[in-house]
């Protein structure tokens, strides 16, 4: 399995990815390599057969654009390529999302600030999925209370959310998040 993720500057992997692939890795008795997004590409054992899981949250340019690039450049090297969907977009994931929200008693879903166009249509439809307002974090109030940051690992949104009480926890920092991907990774082939 590859795992595709945004990683921070450099290629730095947060921790609580690391944590929850390595326990993926241990559980699925199979290697699971890490591309983040800001690393260079990986040098994988020659002709592997594997499934690239994006673990993205929404459909920006890294999805649209970065992550088939890369699906090209490992089918090029000889290795088989099964992509799957961006995490964002798999029905479970956005059930719990919905129910994370109605448990959290957030009242507004914090996002990175996205380009228009498909970006639009699937916050629309995710705020009718998790039943909460979506807020660009670019366009959020200094004071925000509540919230929840669509972020799977700590960055500089859910570190404002923090320093201002509004929330901030990212979402794998979360028990039952962290537990509910490990387990929907698990049960892929």
């Amino acid at each position: 399995m590859l795992v595709i993720v945004h990683g921070h500057s450099d290629g730095v992997v947060p921790q609580v990815l690391i944590s929850l692939l390595e326990a993926l890795e241990r559980q699925r008795q199979a290697p699971v390599w890490v591309q983040a997004l800001t690393a260079d590409r990986l040098e994988l054992p020659p002709a592997q057969e594997m499934l690239m899981v994006p673990l993205l949250l929404t459909p920006g340019s890294h999805v649209r654009s970065d992550v088939p690039v890369l699906r090209q450049h490992f089918l090029v090297q000889g290795h088989g390529v099964t992509l799957l969907p961006f995490l964002g977009s798999w029905v479970p994931w956005l059930q719990h999302l919905q129910q994370l929200a109605r448990e959290s008693g957030c009242s507004v879903v914090l996002h990175h600030p996205l380009r228009a166009g498909v970006a639009d249509r699937y916050l629309s439809m995710l705020s009718r999925a998790i039943g909460l307002p979506l807020l660009s974090a670019d366009q959020a109030p200094e004071e925000l209370d509540r919230a929840l940051p669509l972020a799977l690992a700590p960055n500089r949104m859910t570190a404002h959310l923090r320093a201002c009480e509004g929330g901030g926890l990212a979402l794998l920092e979360q028990t039952a998040t962290r537990q509910f991907l490990l387990d929907l990774l698990l049960a892929l082939p």
